[in-house]
């Protein structure tokens, strides 16, 4: 049976062979066919970046951790909003409380 290969080592891989692509880039430049080495250093990083995107298991990760923090931020906005409204209640609760203990004299003798 073939063992399928981890996040952290299949990004080990592609960083490992971006790194010698650019090494080969420059050696390149460096013999004076810069051309080749900008063409070179292109073609890395769009097959890079095109075997990344197009894999199955980087968008159902990334979706699911993208589905996490927004639930996570859901739930903290409508906690958060939860309890502004019970502090509102409770503020014109205080405001009725007040209002109603003072009556005209006690009002005067306030001022």
């Amino acid at each position: 049976m073939q063992k399928k290969m981890s996040a952290w080592q299949s990004g080990l891989l592609a960083t490992s062979a971006l790194a010698a692509t650019f090494v080969a880039s420059s050696h390149l430049w460096q013999q004076g066919q810069p051309q080749w080495g900008v063409l070179l250093a292109f073609a890395a990083v769009w097959v890079l970046i095109s075997i990344s995107w197009s894999s199955i298991d980087y968008s159902d990760r990334s979706g699911v951790i993208l589905a996490r923090i927004v639930d996570h931020n859901v739930s903290q906005l409508h906690d958060r909003m939860d309890q502004l409204e019970q502090e509102l209640h409770r503020m014109r609760k205080d405001r009725e409380k007040t209002e109603q203990g003072l009556t005209p004299k006690r009002l005067k003798k306030a001022s």
